[in-house]
């Protein structure tokens, strides 16, 4: 992994030796509980799933937010047709997408259906339930609930009490996980399992990451502290991030959702915008250079020399914003699956840092609570 500042203004020193003293709290962020999937043995013991596991299986993932982005972001990056072929993803409750989707394929008692909703109530996991039994009704599929799965907390919510009146397999989400940091945990994971994915090699890699930001953590620490006081100085309230590989760009969605939710309170925080780099290019890179100074930039980097083009492109406009004296850093990673668990994790430790500097709970979201109050079907 490869980090990269540009066009820096002076750190503030007394915040990095203050967490420099404290070893970056290091201990305190490996505590969170959104790390337990992969550092506690026992975690997907626990998880009666394996009866489930079939290779025939095509995996339908219905969710919102991280209950959608966690799968998302590992299929998007494993990226192997086997895969493009088997899970699909719906984040949008929009009818004519969803049949659109579905009709592509003969739906058997192979077709699995996960919805995924932590606290049972989500609306839009609500309509999915809705939409999916009338669908399957219409074309005449058989016994459709035994093809349905949920994962949400075991309380009395909609969701779990549903499942339990009519014999669906539930699987509890670890009220001790938010759904944005849900991607190693069962939430994350299911679609690859049900699939005959490699539990192993999944977490054993996860772990590895995880061990080399450990060992790392004076100098990822130091990158982000950095940048993070560099954007205080300069006063940018905007802050981009751009990728230009389509394997990175549903990462970049995902951080985009851990900043906003994370850090968006008490009137404190940047926005933080994921912009993809050859599209955007020719849509958004006016104003990036020529408009307001109030931006900083974060380039992801995929370091693969067969992509030419995309490297083309990258090197030119990352070029063209640092000569223009605009902040920039860049987080390059190799193509393979350890490499990509560790950006999750430095992105989650950038989280967690911006909150202590901050003292901001990180994990709450009260302004969203207050949307779901509002918004009833």
């Amino acid at each position: 992994m490869r980090l990269n500042i540009h066009n820096s203004s002076k750190s503030n020193h007394t915040i990095f030796d203050r967490f420099k003293r404290k070893d970056f709290f290091f201990e305190e962020f490996e505590n969170n509980f959104f790390f337990k999937p992969f550092l506690d043995s026992n975690y997907f013991k626990k998880l009666n799933y394996k009866k489930l596991v079939n290779n025939k299986n095509r995996v339908h993932v219905f969710g919102m937010g991280g209950s959608s982005l966690s799968s998302k972001l590992l299929i998007q990056f494993l990226n192997t047709k086997d895969l493009n072929s088997k899970i699909f993803i719906y984040d949008n409750p929009y009818d004519e997408l969803i049949e659109k989707n579905l009709s592509q394929y003969k739906i058997t008692n192979n077709d699995k259906f996960i919805f995924i909703s932590k606290s049972g109530k989500t609306a839009e996991t609500k309509y999915f339930l809705e939409y999916i039994e009338k669908y399957l009704a219409k074309i005449g599929l058989k016994k459709p609930k035994k093809n349905f799965i949920f994962i949400t907390e075991n309380t009395n919510n909609f969701l779990n009490n549903y499942g339990k009146k009519n014999n669906i397999i539930c699987f509890e989400h670890d009220p001790n996980i938010g759904g944005r940091f849900s991607i190693f945990s069962i939430t994350g994971l299911l679609p690859l399992l049900l699939i005959g994915y490699d539990l192993t090699k999944l977490v054993s890699e996860a772990k590895k990451a995880f061990q080399e930001i450990k060992k790392d953590k004076l100098k990822i620490g130091k990158f982000l502290l950095d940048f993070y006081s560099s954007q205080k100085i300069n006063k940018t309230n905007i802050f981009i991030g751009l990728s230009y590989n389509q394997k990175l760009s549903s990462v970049n969605e995902w951080y985009r959702q851990i900043f906003a939710e994370s850090l968006g309170k008490n009137n404190k925080a940047i926005t933080y915008i994921s912009s993809l780099g050859p599209i955007d290019q020719h849509s958004q890179f006016q104003l990036y250079i020529d408009g307001p100074q109030d931006k900083s930039y974060v380039f992801f980097k995929l370091i693969d020399n067969k992509k030419q083009i995309l490297n083309t492109l990258y090197d030119g406009a990352i070029k063209t914003l640092i000569d223009g004296g605009k902040l920039v850093s860049s987080i390059s990673i190799e193509n393979n699956y350890k490499s990509y668990n560790k950006l999750i994790i430095l992105l989650i430790f950038d989280i967690f840092l911006r909150s202590r500097v901050e003292n901001i709970n990180f994990l709450d979201q009260p302004a969203v609570e207050i949307l779901k109050k509002n918004t009833k079907i």
